[in-house]
């Protein structure tokens, strides 16, 4: 791949942009000094634009999903996630929000329950955090987005499954991931995502263009 090529879809572009993997987003206002997180790979400015929207509403299913929140999401809830409430775009936020907001009957009674997994913006951004990590770590580039499966975590992985992985952080409490290189085909690579402590998420890149 040329480097002067974009990492998700491969053309040239006269002018490349830096693209965080994880989307900036994600972090709080205690974290702007951190250099941990400012993962980034080259970008033309289409496919950068293209998630802005889905970054912001991923971020919001994030925060709202799994108990506790840890110190980071409950900054980022109160500092980043309700102001937004009063943007312009704010009505239609909360309206995202809540088509997915569900009622669920436990033995503590009703609760109101996210699935981050039942929504696609939620997915397309894991699958795009997948394909900048490809790129970033030499693995295959461009992977397009046909090629990455993802869903969240319903079972605990083994030990020494995850121990086989190769393990990195862009700040533990934000995000947390692990990878291997596979030699199964089609699957090039398998991943394990977790989000604020709590939301992990496993994906695998299959039949993906060697990086060069």
């Amino acid at each position: 791949m040329s480097p002067l090529a974009c990492a998700y879809c491969g053309l040239p572009a006269p002018r490349l942009e830096r693209e965080h993997v994880f989307p900036r987003c994600l972090y709080p206002e205690s974290k702007a000094q951190s250099k941990v997180q400012r993962l980034t790979v080259p970008a033309c400015t289409s496919c950068n634009n293209s998630w802005a929207d889905d970054e912001a509403h991923f971020r919001n299913v994030l925060v709202v999903a799994g108990d506790p929140p840890n110190l980071a999401r409950h900054e980022l809830w109160k500092n980043k996630v309700l102001p937004s409430f009063d943007q312009p775009d704010g009505a239609r936020r909360i309206n995202d929000l809540l088509e997915i907001i569900k009622s669920v009957q436990t033995q503590t009674g009703e609760r109101q329950m996210v699935y981050p997994a039942e929504d696609e913006r939620v997915l397309r951004v894991v699958r795009k955090v997948i394909r900048g990590l490809s790129h970033y770590h030499g693995l295959a580039s461009p992977v397009p987005d046909s090629n990455v499966w993802v869903d969240v975590l319903r079972v605990p992985l083994p030990h020494y499954l995850l121990d086989k992985m190769e393990h990195h952080h862009r700040e533990k409490d934000i995000a947390e991931y692990r990878f291997e290189i596979t030699s199964d085909p089609p699957i090039v690579s398998a991943w394990v995502i977790t989000f604020y402590e709590r939301v992990t998420f496993v994906g695998v890149v299959t039949g993906a263009g060697e990086f060069t």
